[in-house]
């Protein structure tokens, strides 16, 4: 593994799974040297914060919890 369409893949699935070691550590040494992919997970972090505002999903994960 290590091809940007791997690492893409394995950047989509994190958000919905926890990644094994072995991927992880694929992902972590990918990202330090692909500025592409680097740019794919900001931008599908962005989009997935996006949607949940947009639904009033609260993502205590992502943001950490909210002050009422």
């Amino acid at each position: 593994m290590g091809k940007c369409k791997d690492i893409t893949r394995l950047l989509s699935d994190a958000l919905e799974r926890n990644l094994e070691l072995r991927e992880r550590l694929a992902v972590g040494a990918h990202l330090p040297t692909c500025s592409g992919c680097r740019n794919f997970r900001r931008h599908i972090g962005l989009l997935r914060a996006a949607s949940r505002a947009m639904s009033g999903i609260d993502d205590v994960d992502d943001a950490g919890p909210r002050e009422q």
